[in-house]
């Protein structure tokens, strides 16, 4: 990545989500961060960082997905806000603070792996590096701002938003935690398809000849170019995806599918 001089550098760099956080950094601060971290990994349903609790390490999600989730209820359900993909970090929130992590971070999937900074470690990190503190801020404002966004659209429930700003993943899990019954239209360019949703769940899908669970992995595998608009008055007569899975374990097995396909073609 181009080096920044100054401040005002920092400031005027673009901060992109999708780009993983080691690939915005400077080199020697990368090398710093993979000589001081360990990996580790975690099974499905293990906690990486507690809610309420000091975090204890920075971390950079290497390998497979982890979900950031809400609090317990008191039957013990807890509900995913996001999910993080690989190249993603968390934890600099409560360590930058100094205060209990507000959420819990638990892996999704066996074999998730995880880069670990210790907290002392990450301090020594923005010593060496204080520039990086831009970045920090330029990811928790995006955090925020994708929140107010969702907060803002999904409060009028006729949501309209762009896959630039808001995941689609982030508003799908949004509908089910509030049990929303409607249908997402998906439009890209000359393209078009919807996937719906009964109570919070996903039930019906379709985008041109595709039907059911292949429209889902379709649907999902457009570009940031896509934009969704929510029609709460509006659900399909036909149910064509199994409702027994919930909608973050549907997506997540899309998603797989299409790395694996996205793998597997030729370059």
């Amino acid at each position: 990545m181009k080096s920044h001089a100054s401040i005002a550098d920092w400031i005027s760099a673009s901060y992109e989500r999708k780009i993983p956080f080691l690939d915005q950094i400077p080199t020697d601060a990368r090398d710093y961060f993979l000589l001081n971290s360990e990996i580790r990994e975690y099974d499905a349903g293990d906690v990486i960082i507690w809610a309420d609790k000091p975090a204890e390490y920075f971390c950079v999600l290497q390998s497979g997905y982890a979900q950031i989730c809400g609090r317990a209820t008191a039957t013990g359900h807890c509900s995913a806000l996001t999910v993080l993909e690989p190249g993603e970090c968390f934890g600099d929130l409560s360590l930058i603070c100094n205060e209990p992590a507000p959420s819990a971070v638990i892996a999704v999937e066996d074999g998730t792996t995880v880069l670990c900074l210790p907290g002392e470690d990450f301090i020594r990190f923005l010593d060496k590096n204080p520039k990086l503190l831009v970045i920090f801020y330029k990811m928790i404002a995006a955090r925020l701002q994708v929140k107010n966004l969702a907060f803002d659209d999904f409060s009028g429930l006729d949501v309209i938003a762009s896959a630039r700003v808001l995941p689609f993943i982030d508003l799908a899990q949004t509908l089910e935690k509030s049990y929303i019954t409607g249908t997402v239209i998906f439009e890209n360019g000359d393209e078009s398809g919807f996937i719906a949703f009964k109570d919070g769940r996903i039930c019906c899908a379709k985008s041109g000849s595709y039907l059911g669970a292949e429209a889902l992995e379709y649907l999902l595998s457009w570009d940031e170019n896509t934009r969704f608009k929510l029609n709460t008055q509006l659900l399909p007569d036909v149910i064509n995806i199994s409702q027994e899975s919930d909608t973050t374990s549907l997506i997540l097995d899309a998603l797989r599918n299409i790395d694996e396909k996205r793998s597997e073609s030729p370059s």
